[in-house]
């Protein structure tokens, strides 16, 4: 959870608030902001930025202090205990729908390869099975939620 200083929210923006993080597990809660929050990022920039940002940060961000992430590239998402860890949300309270767990990896597939199609669109070969495809996806989640119960609540 950050707090609100002016200076933070002057050069990253609002902060999250607390219904954007009900369920994350464990929560990850500190007092200082090293970089911006993330939290409405989602929709922000198409997939392709995602993939060139964590590949080499200053290529998109020039300045930047994040390290690269390009091993995400070359590894293979495990997927192998997806439905043990959608279980152990649902008991922590998370509320994913019974059965969740036995067609989590097809959806988790299904979004996958759109995001390697939509990158492929852009001329970035990458297998829809690697670490930074599930990245992009999460990246791309973030914020989502709030903007449209915003937008549903204003209509």
């Amino acid at each position: 959870m950050i707090r609100p200083f002016r200076y933070e929210t002057e050069r990253y923006g609002e902060y999250s608030k607390p219904g954007e993080f009900v369920y994350d597990h464990p929560f990850q809660w500190g007092s200082k902001r090293t970089g911006p929050d993330l939290h409405r990022l989602g929709g922000k920039y198409p997939d392709s930025w995602h993939y060139h940002h964590m590949e080499d940060p200053t290529s998109m961000s020039p300045g930047s202090v994040m390290p690269a992430y390009a091993f995400m590239i070359e590894n293979d998402l495990d997927t192998t205990t997806t439905a043990a860890k959608i279980r152990v949300m649902q008991r922590l309270g998370v509320p994913y729908p019974e059965g969740y767990d036995k067609i989590a990896n097809a959806e988790l597939i299904k979004q996958a390869d759109a995001i390697s199609q939509n990158l492929s669109k852009d001329g970035i070969k990458v297998k829809s099975e690697k670490e930074i495809i599930a990245m992009i996806a999460y990246l791309q989640r973030l914020g989502i939620d709030i903007k449209s119960s915003h937008q549903t609540s204003e209509k």
